[in-house]
């Protein structure tokens, strides 16, 4: 009987409309994602690649923001570490206790 109940759970999370970010959000909770360019502090082998850009662009493909959050930095809130969690618009893959998370 808990099966059921935790696949019933599961399946609630198979639309999401209402449980994401959307862009202020994301900047509001993450600010670092939305970055223009490196901090003056990398070296030269760093290469940035732009958080935003990843972000649109799994969103496009049906990934859409769920949590979001990042460390407190010396250099800012615009250089620093963050995370971004993303699930899938419509799930495909039906786990009976996990929900699939980029």
């Amino acid at each position: 009987m808990s099966t059921l109940i935790i696949g019933e759970a599961a399946a609630s999370y198979a639309n999401l409309s209402d449980r994401t970010l959307g862009l202020d959000d994301l900047k509001r909770s993450a600010p670092a994602v939305f970055a223009t360019g490196a901090s003056a502090r990398t070296g030269r082998s760093y290469t940035f690649i732009p958080t935003g850009r990843v972000v649109a662009g799994l969103m496009d493909a049906g990934f859409l923001p769920v949590a979001a959050r990042q460390t407190r930095s010396r250099g800012g809130a615009e250089y620093a570490r963050h995370v971004v969690r993303l699930r899938r618009r419509f799930e495909t893959v039906q786990l009976k206790d996990a929900i699939p998370e980029l």
